[in-house]
């Protein structure tokens, strides 16, 4: 697709394969469900942005329940449950157009490396929330709400600033992107017209999205409990497929049989399965003890960072400015104290797994370190490799600046 996403890549099947399947869809049969009907007055709906797991880091490219219907004039409650994985939740025409003509392609059109010129015309409409280079882009980052039109790349004027009700013609309807716990409420006209309404993430673009389908005050439907219950239930399913690849990742190996990771001292950073729309965001091994003069190879897949000596300055990829907009921290992003990420390479091999050394470095343990923002920019099936060599003895934790509570540790020189 065009722009530059975030989207998680997972070892798997002999092939590193993107995480873009959808959580399995739950279903409660009429007698069983509770239900709401007109009766009942307007009522407040519940959808979760991403999905979290008490007992594994994990990140969903996913809206759970992916689908509510709703009555006109009730409510939409948006809320990002996630562990800090970037997303937006984005209405209005555009989105629904390009959501529904992407879920008319098949498979292969979808993940096609250019895909069918309807869908890239659509999806161009759409800005991104995060350019190419590494900058946000203020029209997807910040809310932004518009009656007609398509928004450009600057930041939305401030008439398009306050959120209206949503009346299902409003041409995009942004809630930017979302930080930890934060809600995003739709509040439904009355006189919304019956039909279905897709919306996306700007970040993930079309791989990641949802609708709201509303029905006739006069039609009964399924309380918001019951609904929101379906959602975890869809979670949960995606949840499943993971179980397998945790247990390995912690023992730092893939989720390949007879696939080992090569070099010494090595951490496989995040994890996965391509029978789910989630992944893995912890580090494997979690610890590491090496000697004075040792290298850890940290193999990473998908969009991570090992950052040592972080601070409350740049130990997260998105920033709050004073104004109230969105920007990247590049002091989380950026590569310090030797290279990052190196563009992407030509001529990269296209079958087998394959594992590359992209950037090394030493560190004497003092000062911040970060390896910056690592995007698989080498793509699958490469493996790229981050190695760092350890010149002095201690105790030493880092992070990804992406992902909350993904911590690891090295013991250089512990005995």
């Amino acid at each position: 697709m065009a722009g530059w996403r975030w989207v998680p890549v997972v070892v798997a099947a002999g092939l590193a394969l993107a995480a873009g399947a959808f959580a399995l869809a739950s279903s409660a049969s009429t007698s069983q469900a509770t239900r709401a009907s007109k009766d009942a007055g307007s009522q407040t709906f519940m959808v979760n942005v991403d999905g979290r797991n008490p007992n594994i880091n994990e990140s969903f490219l996913a809206y759970f329940p992916r689908a509510t219907t709703v009555h006109p004039g009730d409510t939409v409650v948006f809320k990002y449950v996630g562990v800090g994985e970037p997303h937006t939740v984005t209405f209005g025409t555009l989105a629904n157009n390009a959501v529904s003509i992407y879920n008319h392609l098949t498979p292969a059109q979808q993940n096609a490396n250019t895909p069918p010129a309807a869908l890239l015309a659509a999806d161009n409409a759409l800005p991104q929330a995060v350019s190419q280079t590494g900058q946000s882009v203020p029209s997807g980052a910040d809310k932004c709400f518009m009656r007609s039109g398509t928004p450009g790349q600057a930041l939305c004027p401030n008439s398009q600033h306050e959120q209206p009700v949503f009346d299902g013609s409003q041409s995009y309807y942004n809630s930017g992107w979302l930080d930890a716990d934060q809600k995003f409420t739709v509040h439904l006209s009355s006189g919304i017209a019956p039909g279905t309404y897709r919306f996306m993430c700007l970040i993930h673009r079309e791989d990641m999205a949802g609708k709201i389908t509303v029905v006739p005050a006069s039609k009964t439907i399924m309380s918001p409990t019951v609904q929101f219950a379906l959602g975890q239930k869809q979670l949960a399913a995606a949840e499943k497929p993971l179980v397998e690849p945790a247990a390995l990742l912690a023992k730092g190996k893939p989720p390949i049989p007879h696939i080992t990771l090569p070099g010494p001292n090595p951490v496989l950073v995040g994890s996965g399965s391509p029978n789910t729309s989630g992944a893995i965001d912890q580090f494997g091994p979690r610890t590491v003890s090496i000697p004075v003069g040792g290298s850890v190879t940290w193999w990473i897949v998908g969009d991570h960072t090992i950052t040592f000596n972080s601070n409350k300055s740049d130990d997260d990829i998105r920033q709050n400015e004073p104004d109230g907009t969105v920007q990247i921290n590049q002091k989380a992003t950026a590569p310090a104290g030797g290279p990052g990420e190196p563009p992407p390479a030509k001529n990269a091999p296209t079958t087998g797994i394959h594992f590359k050394v992209v950037a090394s470095s030493s560190w004497n343990g003092q000062g911040f370190h970060n390896s910056g923002l690592f995007l698989n920019s080498f793509g699958p099936p490469v493996i790229e490799g981050y190695r760092l060599k350890f010149t002095r003895a201690g105790t030493y934790h880092y992070i990804c600046t992406v992902h909350d509570n993904m911590k690891g540790t090295v013991i250089v020189g512990g005995g």
